[in-house]
């Protein structure tokens, strides 16, 4: 098992840029399970390929992407603490996170408000 932010990945053998963790990967968080398990599939930060020469989705704040995917995947701490609670701590695990990882400020912040914004959405899928 690895730690993050040591995540091993491998290109997805059948989704066009798409990555597969693996080897588990244990993630020191406030959401109980943070592990990622190998054969977790990500496409790192979802950002409009528009915005890619701004915030690359393969950049800085990749590490902290898939963290913060699995903990909505997986929609952890929600038993816990409540559907908003639980999303607002992964919201806020990954903004630290890639601050740690030596996201620019202004990144982190623009990546900040839109996953508060419409996180919902794949919150609930």
């Amino acid at each position: 098992m690895t730690q993050y932010p040591d995540i091993r990945l491998r290109k997805s053998p059948d989704r066009f840029n798409w990555w597969e963790v693996v080897e588990d990967c244990a993630v020191e968080s406030k959401l109980p399970g943070m592990v990622i398990p190998a054969g977790y599939r990500t496409d790192f930060a979802t950002i409009p390929r528009l915005l890619w020469p701004l915030m690359p989705p393969h950049g800085r704040m990749a590490n902290a992407a898939i963290a913060h995917d699995y903990a909505y995947d997986s929609r952890l701490g929600e038993a816990e603490f409540g559907e908003k609670a639980a999303r607002l701590r992964a919201d806020v695990e990954f903004a630290l996170r890639c601050l740690e990882d030596g996201v620019p400020d202004w990144q982190m912040s623009i990546a900040y408000i839109f996953v508060r914004l419409f996180g919902r959405k794949w919150w609930r899928n």
